[in-house]
């Protein structure tokens, strides 16, 4: 993850790790306006330069990502702005974009942030202090607005048909298959909740195999006269013979994960569907 174009440097050290065990390149990005790149990421690379190493390390083979948070109230989050980013990204071969808006912590950072927004732009003083009025801990902004401001991105995510989390292929052969699984069904969670879909059962399902997976890490590092390999092949046992049914109790999950298992089926984020 960086904001940095010296990854550039190390991009035949890094295409080679890619090769043998998978890598990923995450750039942090917001806008197209440079003006405002000055004032708030001064140190930091150009925007049109990360774009670019972006577009040269997806040409290199590796799976490539953006960090579009946060988007700043007033700044950077109107909807042609946060298009032509959109625009960018697309152009550039970045596999997904994970969007946020803007998190104040009550003290330092709010303050910081305050005084750096006074002295260019004086006039969002007071509509940023009521978007984070509640003063939260967790920095978020007024619920209602977070929400607002979440369904345009989801909006304009699906118009460019831009996932946002990281895709199932892009981490399926990087992680060994019981915790791709695991990252697997946490992610059709939060996109099934996004559509609206009901997740109940699937909800149940992942946390019993979370349950079950935690269990067997547990045993594995107890017992330091297991080899190295034991949980893998602990799980694909499970796979074989049934246990794996058993443990998500749930027949429609189950054939789709031996499907993604034994024949290396991969979920696309956008259509929910498996390929």
């Amino acid at each position: 993850m960086t904001k940095s174009v010296l990854a550039l440097r190390d991009l035949p050290i890094w295409r080679r790790v890619n090769e043998r065990a998978g890598f990923i390149l995450l750039v942090s990005l917001t806008s197209l306006d440079e003006d405002l790149r000055k004032i708030m990421e001064p140190g930091a690379s150009s925007f049109a330069s990360r774009l670019s190493m972006l577009k040269t390390f997806k040409e290199a083979g590796c799976t490539v990502g953006v960090l579009a948070m946060p988007f700043l109230p007033g700044l950077s989050d109107d909807d042609d702005s946060i298009r032509k980013l959109y625009t960018a990204c697309s152009d550039s071969g970045v596999d997904y974009v994970m969007p946020g808006g803007l998190t104040l912590r009550p003290g330092r950072q709010k303050d910081f942030y305050m005084k750096a927004l006074a002295a260019v732009r004086p006039d969002l003083v007071e509509a940023t202090l009521r978007l984070f009025c509640e003063n939260r801990n967790s920095g978020a902004a007024l619920s209602t607005m977070t929400r607002a401001f979440t369904k345009r991105l989801s909006i304009i995510g699906r118009e460019f048909r831009m996932p946002w989390l990281l895709p199932h292929k892009a981490f399926a052969t990087i992680l060994p298959p019981h915790d791709m699984l695991r990252v697997l069904y946490r992610d059709m969670l939060e996109l099934y909740n996004e559509k609206g879909i009901e997740t109940t059962a699937l909800r149940v399902s992942a946390e019993a195999y979370d349950t079950w997976l935690l269990s067997l890490r547990r045993y594995f590092r107890r017992r330091r006269n297991l080899n190295k390999n034991w949980l893998h092949e602990r799980f694909e046992e499970a796979a074989h013979d049934g246990e794996l049914v058993e443990v998500l109790h749930n027949s429609r999950l189950s054939k789709f994960t031996a499907a993604v298992i034994q024949d290396d089926a991969r979920l696309n984020y956008l259509t929910l569907k498996l390929e």
